[in-house]
This record gives structure tokens, sequence and C-alpha cells, in this order.
């Protein structure tokens, strides 16, 4: 892990926007940030979301090898083409 310091003078406008210098920016991956309010501190903090809220999202894989998978586009192919004959 790199950690950097770096301490730069930034001004709130009217509309409370505050402007990151581009040092900082290139330093800091991402453009969400939690804010952190402690005392009259302000801490940013890049917005990372956690993993667990995707869990069980995906269905498990149906096929897991390569031998799998031919034998299904195998079956689909076969079962498209008998649909196909039969129609006519």
């Amino acid at each position: 892990m790199i950690v950097f310091s770096m301490v730069e003078a930034v001004t709130m406008d009217g509309q409370g926007r505050i402007y990151l210098p581009a040092s900082i920016r290139q330093k800091v991956k991402g453009d969400r940030f939690i804010v952190e309010v402690k005392g009259d501190t302000v801490i940013l903090k890049p917005f990372r979301p956690s993993i667990e809220k995707f869990y069980g999202i995906a269905k498990p894989a149906k096929f897991v090898s390569a031998e799998e998978i031919d034998e299904a586009v195998k079956d689909e192919t076969e079962k498209a083409l008998r649909k196909d004959i039969y129609r006519r």
C-alpha cells in the first residue's frame, strides 16, 4: 500500500462546491466520495461499493468445463435444427 500525504488550500464557493487541485485528483482514484465531518474537520474518502451487496446477483455457472460447453452447444444446435426441419 502506498501512503502519501499532500496538503493543498482550497476554497468552497457559494454553492458549497470544493474543487480539488489536479495534483490531488491524480492521486485519488474515483469520482465519488464519502464525506465525514469530525468537529470542524471534513474528511473525503473515496467511495468504493462493498462487494457484499453484489453477492448472489449472478447464478452459479451452468457449465464449468469446455467439454460441457461444447456438449451444450451441440445439443442446442440439434434442437434448433429439428425444429427447423419439422416446420417445413
